[in-house]
């Protein structure tokens, strides 16, 4: 499911959140208050925090609760940061993105379609969806997806 980019955006794969992060996606959650944020999100895929600015991200947090990074070369294959109007600090082979939604490579199809179309729209009929209440600038999902 692909999330809303900000201006800096940390995306971590779940996957090495499982495998790495100590206490697991439960712990991330709370540590990054996921369910509670307005800007950090997540999907089934993946989890962003989002920031103004690159240097605000604690990444000494992230490695010593299990997460890799390769302080030589600065980069991760666990996580990414993501500059909505420039280049990724680091590639990473999981995560595509338009600088308006990042998705993981294996996403839904149908998500991507969606993507597409929210992308398409002018800025007046973003409005009015918004004003009916669909907020298009989020997290998006599947109908009767059990995902935060």
């Amino acid at each position: 499911m692909p999330i809303y980019l900000d201006i800096f955006n940390l995306i971590v794969n779940k996957k090495a959140v499982i495998e790495k992060y100590s206490g697991g996606i439960n712990q991330f959650r709370i540590d990054h208050n996921i369910p509670l944020s307005e800007i950090n999100q997540e999907d089934d895929e993946l989890f962003s925090l989002g920031q103004m600015n690159a240097d605000q991200f604690d990444l000494d947090h992230l490695i010593s609760s299990g997460l890799s990074f390769d302080a030589e070369n600065q980069k991760s294959d666990d996580f990414t940061i993501v500059y909505r109007y420039g280049n990724n600090f680091w590639e990473v082979n999981w995560l595509e993105h338009n600088r308006v939604f990042a998705w993981h490579i294996e996403t839904n199809n149908e998500l991507k379609i969606k993507i597409a179309e929210i992308c398409e729209m002018n800025v007046d009929d973003i409005e009015i969806q918004m004003e009916k209440g669909n907020n298009l600038l989020r997290t998006i999902r599947l109908e009767g997806s059990n995902s935060k």
